[in-house]
C-alpha cells in the first residue's frame, strides 16, 4: 500500500469517495490487471460525476463561466485521466498486458507523485 493521500476538502462524502480511489488506485498499483484497473475506472467515473455535480449545484469553482474557470478546468482533468484510464484498458484488453505503463501515467497524473508506481512514492 502507498502512503500517498489526497487531501481532506472538508466535505464528508468527498472526503469518504477520495478515500475509495486511494483504495482502488492501491489495488491496481499493487496487483495490475485489466479486473483491477476497470474496478478502478468505475470507482473514478462514479466519483467524479458526483463530485462535478456538487461543484455546479453549490457554484464552486464558477461553472458558470465558460471553459477558463477553475470548474471547467477540473472537469478537464477529469477527463484527461479517465481518458488515459480507457485507452489502456483497450489496449489491455486487446493486447494482454502493459500495465506498468499504465500506472506510470496514471500514478502521476492522479497524484503528481510519478513514483508511485514503483512504490517509492
Amino acid at each position: 500500500m502507498n502512503d500517498w493521500k489526497m487531501p481532506s476538502v472538508g466535505i464528508e462524502s468527498m472526503d469518504d469517495e477520495h478515500e475509495k480511489c486511494e483504495e482502488a488506485l492501491d489495488a491496481l498499483i499493487c496487483k495490475p490487471s485489466v479486473a483491477t484497473l476497470t474496478h478502478c475506472m468505475s470507482i473514478l467515473v462514479e466519483h467524479f460525476q458526483h463530485e462535478e455535480s456538487l461543484m455546479k449545484t453549490s457554484d464552486f469553482g464558477r461553472p458558470n463561466e465558460g471553459e477558463f474557470s477553475p470548474f471547467a478546468n477540473h472537469v478537464k482533468d477529469h477527463e484527461r485521466i479517465l481518458d488515459i484510464g480507457f485507452k489502456e484498458l483497450g489496449k489491455l484488453s486487446q493486447q494482454g498486458s502493459n500495465e506498468q505503463a499504465f500506472l506510470s501515467a496514471t500514478c502521476s497524473d492522479v497524484t503528481d507523485q510519478g513514483a508511485c508506481a514503483t512504490g517509492q512514492a
